[in-house]
């Protein structure tokens, strides 16, 4: 399954066979995390494990790097560009513009000191570096001669030297120079520099362009059979690449001589490093055409201290989920592009996995699921559901397994079908909420997902949506509109009984697929709850404090009290609030009380109402007596059912038996009376 192995750090970075999947997670690592790397590359220290996914597509070898993204990112900004290391030193060390060199190498040898908890051979240093002086020819700075570094050319003195030389990169005289590139500034002789770009009009030097300059004349070199380390050699090479003017040869020749000792200086840092990152291993798991639940396991058991990657994160990497798609609408790419922002990733195209990573956000506003915010954080469990609702109705199961099945099922057409299936999510809804129940419960704000559970709610909405295809897909006022709306009324009146029984606790995700399998399997599945079951449920609930013998938790309480508020047509506020369950009797009542039981009492059903927050927290825990603002008096009569006139009695806790017998009646006739005459208009 899979195969563990090292590769050296240059073979990794410069590997183009691995590719990134479509997922992934923002960039995190900062400058100081970049620096700490640097220190492990050039000491030498492990740099840890990566994970790639090989799978074969159409007889060719897909590699996805699952894991070590910013590891590799790192890695590879360190070979490109030297000037990188430098600006996360200055993060790590601290260093400022008017430092000088001595500075800088105290502040790096301090900082080191700390970084690796041990002593730092400052003697061994200097041997290993000499200090730099400063000398200015014509507007050019150069470092001046230096000791030879280490025998093996590698080392904090080597990671020491390239921060010295790229330090002081400002110069009044030469300001698109830098301390590695100024050296390479020749173009008073020579025209178009590769390395030579145009900053909105201002001419620069590229520090990777640069490197990418002396990699080429390594390999022109290595062809030619010459010494890089001769500056004629260096001059035969720029002579064969660029043009130079013929009365200014002589000139060039003299300036090249006058900088070679500095050219060459950084001619041989870049193959010190290439050298290092050449000698350097990481450490490889490639995992051979995994599931998504193996290859997840796999991540998450190497990835122990990181943050989790989801299955469905995992099929980003999977190639049947990066199948191009074509003439996607435009809706659907503008959601895409904004997903690949918000990520912090660039995506030209359009592929089959961005169809159900964005479904969630595409669906809207709705009663099932809570609505996103623009920068709502939460994007695993988004592109989770997303997944996890287009499976469910297209392969009839929200395992992992039916979502990898999903990606490879051949009769979807993405351009369309998905978004034909969010348009006609819109029409089914506005039948749903065309109901009366639904109608009450829209007004109370709250969601199917809120009230329940992840599993219940994609049960629901994939159950009503069959039904609904199966009925025709009315979007009228017929009799199979009608009858399509009593259904989700009992559909979810059952979610309800049997989430507050803890049936949708384990094998949710079975549960799902079996309720699918029979909707598909028998004419008319939707059979109410039989009304004994609801009234032994709430009179345990009442009398016992508990649920099929377990002790009663307000979680579960919750969800009953909004079915009673909509069953009774009870409307929510008017105005656009946050609703809040309230304990009629404040719980400091119950906390200074010598009841039995007082936690689980003070959340028993008949001591919960709901109020608008705003009322909420200005009740808090006063008791009732305690309230003279009328608004808030009419609030609670509203919807808690406590007369004014009671106020005084129920704000003595030795009286809370008789308020809970005052208000059984209600509840029961809510889930018997009032739940009859839904079912039975």
């Amino acid at each position: 399954m899979y195969e563990i192995r090292s590769d050296s750090v240059k073979m990794f970075i410069t590997d183009r066979s691995v590719k990134l999947p479509r997922f992934q997670r923002k960039q995190t690592w900062r400058e100081v995390k970049n620096f700490q790397l640097c220190i492990s590359v050039f000491n030498e220290y492990p740099l840890g494990m990566c994970i790639v996914s090989e799978e074969v597509r159409k007889g060719r070898n897909v590699r996805m790097l699952l894991d070590g993204r910013q590891r590799r990112n790192a890695l590879m900004q360190m070979y490109d560009d030297p000037e990188k290391i430098y600006h996360w030193a200055i993060k790590f060390i601290g260093i400022k513009n008017n430092d000088q060199l001595a500075d800088i190498e105290d502040k790096f040898n301090e900082k080191i000191n700390e970084y690796i908890e041990a002593e730092f051979d400052e003697e061994a240093v200097d041997e290993e570096i000499a200090t730099t002086e400063e000398d200015i020819v014509e507007g050019y700075e150069t470092d001046g001669e230096e000791e030879e570094l280490d025998p093996a050319g590698q080392g904090l003195g080597l990671l020491l030297q390239i921060i010295k030389i790229c330090h002081n990169k400002y110069n009044t005289k030469y300001s698109k120079g830098t301390g590695f590139t100024r050296p390479f500034d020749l173009t008073k002789f020579v025209q178009k520099l590769p390395y030579v770009e145009n900053e909105n009009g201002k001419m620069n030097l590229s520090s990777k362009r640069v490197k990418t300059f002396i990699d080429e004349y390594q390999k022109y070199c290595d062809e030619e059979n010459i010494d890089p380390d001769e500056v004629d050699s260096f001059e035969q090479y720029i002579l064969s690449r660029c043009v130079i003017a013929a009365d200014k040869e002589k000139k060039f020749k003299e300036e090249l001589i006058k900088r070679w000792e500095a050219i060459l200086e950084r001619i041989q840092i870049v193959e010190k490093i290439d050298a290092i990152l050449s000698r350097s291993y990481v450490g490889i798991i490639e995992v051979k055409n995994p599931s998504p639940s193996d290859a997840q396991k796999i991540f998450n058991i190497i990835n122990t201290g990181g943050e989790k990657l989801s299955a469905v994160e995992i099929l980003s990497a999977k190639p049947h989920w990066n199948i191009n798609v074509d003439n996607p609408s435009e809706t659907a790419i503008n959601v895409i592009k904004r997903l690949y922002k918000r990520i912090g990733v660039e995506s030209e195209n359009v592929v089959r996995w961005d169809y159900p990573a964005t479904f969630y956000r595409r669906m809207g506003k709705n009663i099932v699921f809570p609505e996103l915010e623009e920068k709502d954080e939460n994007l695993g469990k988004e592109l989770t559901l997303g997944f996890k609702m287009i499976a469910a109705i297209k392969i009839g199961g929200i395992k992992k397994e039916c979502i990898e099945e999903l990606g490879k099922k051949g009769d979807i057409k993405w351009a369309t079908d998905i978004d034909t299936l969010i348009d006609e999510f819109g029409y089914m809804m506005k039948i749903i909420t065309s109901f009366s129940y639904f109608k009450y419960f829209e007004s109370w704000r709250n969601t199917i997902y809120g009230l329940s559970s992840e599993a219940a709610a994609i049960d629901f909405m994939a159950l009503a949506y069959l039904d609904w295809v199966r009925k025709g897909k009315p979007v009228g006022n017929d009799t199979k509109a009608k009858q399509f709306q009593k259904n989700c009324f009992i559909l979810w009146d059952q979610i309800i009984y049997e989430y507050v029984n803890k049936q949708w606790k384990g094998s949710a995700d079975q549960k799902t697929a079996n309720n699918i399998s029979e909707l598909q399997g028998k004419p008319d599945m939707y059979k109410p709850i039989e009304k004994d079951k609801w009234q032994r449920l709430l009179i345990e609930i009442f009398d016992e404090n508990a649920i099929d013998g377990v002790t009663i938790t307000k979680e579960y309480m919750v969800p009953l009290l909004y079915h009673m508020y909509c069953l009774k047509k009870i409307q929510g506020p008017d105005t656009d609030c946050e609703i809040e369950v309230d304990h009629i009797l404040p719980q400091s009542l119950f906390s200074t009380s010598a009841i039995e039981d007082k936690r689980v009492v003070q959340d028993n059903l008949l001591n919960l109402g709901l109020l608008p927050k705003r009322e909420n927290i200005c009740k808090s825990n006063a008791k009732l007596s305690m309230i003279d603002d009328d608004w808030l008096i009419d609030q609670i009569e509203k919807y808690e059912f406590i007369k004014k006139e009671d106020f005084a009695k129920y704000s003595n806790i030795s009286n809370y038996k008789e308020m809970f017998e005052e208000r059984k009646p209600i509840f029961i006739e809510s889930f018997t009376t009032n739940r009859d005459d839904i079912l039975n208009n």
